[in-house]
């Protein structure tokens, strides 16, 4: 099915956002959300479906794009750890100080779970979902028994694991297309970054460099996600040209970086000034045609023909004894490694449109040696015992958060909503000062915005 492309640039952000696998999958988790519930609620009633409901949520974190193999053991844990941790919350509501003793150790071994990385952290707010969402269901009246409300709790949780289990397969070849886009909007991203600094000197003595990190570790965060699933079993043609497209993004990505080595010497130079403007324009065009072959996968349309831009050859200056000067030298490199990257879209588009056929040994190589393993290991545990490992001081950090939230929680007249303070503190609390900070000033500002 073909989606219409908006004209409108200031909407195809908006549009590309609706596309993206985040929205897919967010779907995906409140349709299952909703059926599971829902069929709770006929069978066994609304108290029974209060618990079931949240039982979903605490599985809804890991429930992200994900290959296919792995899929349900990558969400088991969030089962198997928020069961127990829900019922001994409400066995324990009645006595504060017990309840205080459970939820400050809780905290720190379920924040531990950063020690798994993007992996870990889903499980750990799992698990506090778990403490926190028993609170509420305890605070809000009976909910039946701390059994019968257990075991509604654990039978929406295993519902949704395999729902999430059978959607994300359904979703697979959409996600393998979502996943690509996404790269190649990151890919363009970073050639645009780089193409701004061709002339930078020219305006600053020192070329800012933060843009082009930043974009390099996005394209690089992307890119694992991408390898993830693109390289699962690519045995169809279609999982194939998708996995070669991506090959490809690799290889640009190199001849980016390239560009960096010689970039300082040649901006030295301001005769090669005309030779960079024409370098930077051809790179800015080419990262509208990598986000033209995104939109085109996300619409499930052919990508338009590539044109063929060949880059400006500078001429070789000669020296006084003959030779050629370095910065020409070093200007006519560079000028090279933009042609390879003019090679790498012109590859990528013809692959999309079926004119090229994609290098199934390179897939087969990086498949075996770039991909993420599915299962998991307690090598990344042992080795967070140590002061300096930031997993083990996050985990201290949350459990004093948590405690001291807990404590207010007790002293202020508010008791019906307690849990509202250590809810925000869960979903505040990351990994370092600066990001949480920048999401406690997200969560003011959308709070306001709210009222």
């Amino acid at each position: 099915m073909q989606i219409p492309i908006p004209t409108d640039a200031r909407a195809r952000p908006l549009w590309r956002a609706l596309l993206s696998y985040y929205v897919a999958n967010g779907a995906a988790a409140a349709l299952g959300l909703l059926l599971i519930s829902g069929a709770v609620h006929l069978v066994f009633g609304p108290v029974a479906s209060a618990s079931a409901s949240v039982g979903i949520i605490c599985c809804i974190p890991p429930d992200q794009a994900a290959p296919k193999r792995g899929k349900f053991w990558h969400l088991l844990p969030a089962l198997v750890v928020g069961v127990p941790l829900f019922l001994a919350v409400r066995l324990l509501h009645a006595s504060p100080l017990a309840l205080g003793l459970l939820l400050v150790p809780a905290t720190f071994c379920a924040f531990l779970g950063a020690a798994w990385g993007k992996r870990g952290l889903p499980i750990a707010v799992s698990a506090m979902f778990a403490l926190v969402f028993a609170l509420a269901v305890t605070q809000h009246g009976a909910q039946g028994t701390p059994l019968s409300s257990t075991l509604a709790f654990a039978g929406g949780a295993a519902a949704y694991l395999l729902w999430a289990t059978a959607a994300n397969l359904l979703l697979n070849a959409r996600y393998r297309v979502q996943m690509l886009a996404d790269t190649l909007y990151a890919a363009a991203g970073l050639m645009r970054a780089q193409a701004a600094q061709f002339l930078a000197a020219a305006a600053t003595p020192t070329r800012p460099l933060g843009e082009i990190l930043r974009r390099q570790a996005a394209l690089a965060d992307q890119l694992q996600a991408a390898r993830d699933i693109l390289l699962e079993s690519p045995r169809t043609p279609q999982r194939q040209r998708l996995a070669g497209i991506l090959m490809q993004v690799l290889d640009l990505r190199d001849h980016l970086l390239a560009c960096e080595l010689d970039l300082d010497a040649v901006q030295d130079r301001h005769e090669h000034d005309d030779t960079l403007a024409a370098l930077q324009a051809l790179l800015r065009a080419l990262a509208d045609d990598v986000d033209a072959l995104g939109d085109a996968l996300l619409a499930g349309r052919l990508p338009a023909p590539q044109a063929r831009r060949e880059p400006p050859r500078p001429p070789l200056e000669s020296g006084a004894d003959g030779a050629a000067t370095p910065s020409a030298l070093l200007a006519r490199a560079l000028s090279g490694r933009v042609g390879h990257v003019e090679s790498e879209v012109a590859r990528m588009v013809a692959l999309a449109r079926g004119e090229a056929e994609p290098d199934l040994a390179l897939v087969r190589v990086v498949w075996q040696m770039f991909v993420s393993p599915a299962d998991w290991s307690w090598r990344p545990l042992r080795k967070a015992w140590h002061w300096n490992a930031p997993p083990l001081r996050h985990a201290l950090r949350a459990a004093l958060a948590i405690g001291t939230g807990y404590l207010v929680s007790i002293a202020l007249p508010w008791g019906s909503h307690a849990y509202w303070i250590l809810l925000t503190l869960v979903v505040v609390l990351r990994g370092s000062l600066a990001q949480t900070l920048e999401r406690r000033n997200s969560r003011v500002a959308g709070t306001l915005l709210g009222c």
